[in-house]
């Protein structure tokens, strides 16, 4: 195990506290700058050396401290900031030119408050939203409006940066079936049994109905724009994937293959590519073909380990990287030339994190309650 040096600082108070280990050795320096204090101690394993790594420096990012690295090492962090929350398993954050929108949950007298913080890449708090409820399951950057897309207990919103206005567009509340999704020059979203495509204005540009399957308590439910804007996926079946013109709202085809229930879908190679990732059945990746509507196996993009379970994928802007999360694990592939390039561990993860490229990085909120930026 290589020498592994995290700095955490406190703006508020002007301290900071290095933690270094150095295979079964934990050395903490804690204080202000010119008069630190250091501590050593050695433990029996390596295991749990890292261990208490770890936990020193959570307890700290719990004080407010914040890790905030310049780090090129891939897959070592550029930013821990602890922003809590987590109760409901809603990890939705965006990217944006003014920082980081990231969701948290606040929790009151038993009353649950949802919040969008707005983090620089400092890892300083630069705003604080209140929004109409919690539960924000998806947030979309609009680039062309400066504006937020968000799905909020399956209530559609936008949320207008500039002045702060949150608009309800799709006025009542869905069951279980909702999503957003942001292309260059039109939105989607789904909520309450129709499917609607509107431009940069928010004209609606074409809407149309749905019906939802349940399948064991569950529903095969997601959708997503191709990023010009020209083709919508639309997974609300097991075993099938409509391929729809975004702009008339025809469906051009119909995917059928042996799958259940879809919980990501991503257009890639210019269109060519239908990538989607199975929540349930085998919990792992599939490929499909465009030009044939077939799946087609892309082993070179397979993670390398015994099992193929993935829990959430992303792609860079310009798809030239892929990352596939497996419980606490990234692993980061070249996807214009197919292969493998590295793993890294996500840290301060219990079971679960959303993860989503910001800019050149990745970022990752945990269900511990920590946002984190990656160097991948």
């Amino acid at each position: 195990m290589k020498e592994i040096k995290h700095q955490l600082v406190d703006t508020n108070s002007e301290k900071i506290i290095n933690l270094t280990l150095r295979s079964k050795t934990l050395i903490s320096e804690s204080g202000k700058i010119g008069k630190l204090r250091a501590s050593e101690k050695e433990f029996s394993s390596k295991e749990d050396a890292l261990k208490n790594f770890y936990k020193k420096e959570w307890e700290a990012l719990k004080e407010g401290f914040v890790l905030n690295s310049e780090s090129t090492q891939v897959g070592q962090p550029v930013l821990h900031k602890f922003i809590g929350g987590a109760y409901t398993g809603a990890l939705s954050f965006a990217g944006s030119p003014e920082g980081v929108f990231v969701y948290e949950d606040r929790v009151e007298d038993d009353e649950i408050t949802g919040l969008l913080q707005l983090i620089d890449g400092d890892g300083t708090i630069l705003k604080t939203i209140e929004l109409p409820k919690p539960l924000a399951w998806d947030i979309e950057y609009r680039e062309k409006t400066n504006s937020l897309l968000l799905d909020i207990d399956h209530f559609i919103y936008e949320l207008t940066i500039e002045n702060g206005k949150i608009n309800n567009l799709g006025k009542e509340k869905s069951s279980i079936d909702s999503f957003v999704s942001v292309a260059d020059d039109k939105s989607a979203f789904a909520t309450l049994n129709q499917l609607t495509v509107m431009d940069n204005q928010n004209k609606v540009l074409h809407s149309k109905a749905y019906e939802v399957e349940i399948v064991k308590g569950s529903s095969p439910f997601c959708g997503k724009l191709s990023k010009d804007g020209k083709l919508l996926a639309f997974h609300n079946k097991v075993g099938e994937i409509q391929i729809i013109d975004a702009i008339t709202g025809d469906i051009l085809n119909t995917i059928v293959a042996d799958f259940q229930l879809l919980n990501q879908l991503e257009f890639a190679d210019n269109n060519k590519l239908l990538v989607a990732r199975e929540q349930y059945g085998t919990w792992g990746m599939h490929y499909f073909d465009l030009s044939t509507n077939k799946e087609i196996q892309i082993k070179e993009l397979e993670i390398p380990e015994y099992t193929k379970e993935v829990n959430a994928f992303c792609f860079n802007k310009d798809q030239t990287k892929l990352v596939l999360l497996q419980r606490a694990n990234a692993h980061v592939f070249d996807f214009s030339n197919k292969k493998h390039v590295h793993s890294f561990k996500i840290e301060h993860l219990v079971k679960t994190c959303k993860i989503k490229f910001v800019g050149n990085q990745l970022g990752a909120r945990t269900d511990y309650g920590c946002f984190s930026i990656y160097n991948v």
